[in-house]
């Protein structure tokens, strides 16, 4: 019993430690713009909270450009994909039309007569088995 008490006690503040860090790394945002809570002057307090905005406006901005030159490359590289994969199978085709007489077919390894079963060669099934009791 008391290591179960002991268990769930671990358990308990493993969870609670879990919880606490999440909080922390939780916190995301441009360190370099927070507002700090101690500026009294309200205008330097407006002017920085319309120099975050437009820097967000512009990091956004930023972002959507090149999300867009990542799209026009993604599709530059399926396309070119596709022919590379469109010329291969040419080639591919061209060498199994040139090599069509040469190649190797496995031999048939059945033979004209079935093979009988022989005792040794017979499966044992599980009821002609005889169980060996222990003591």
């Amino acid at each position: 019993m008391k290591r179960i008490y002991m268990g769930m006690l671990t358990c308990g503040m493993f969870f609670m430690l879990t919880i606490l860090i999440a909080d922390e790394k939780g916190k995301r945002g441009d360190d370099f713009l927070m507002l700090n809570d101690n500026i009294q002057n309200e205008e330097l307090r407006a002017e920085l909270a319309l120099l975050r905005e437009e820097f967000n406006m512009e990091r956004t901005r930023i972002q959507e450009y090149y999300n867009k030159k990542i799209e026009v490359l993604k599709e530059a590289r399926r396309g070119e994909v596709k022919t590379i994969k469109k010329a291969f199978a040419k080639r591919r085709e061209a060498l199994m039309k040139k090599y069509i007489g040469k190649i190797r077919k496995n031999p048939k390894t059945k033979s004209a007569e079935p093979i009988k079963n022989t005792p040794d060669k017979m499966k044992v099934s599980p009821k002609d088995t005889k169980r060996i009791r222990k003591q």
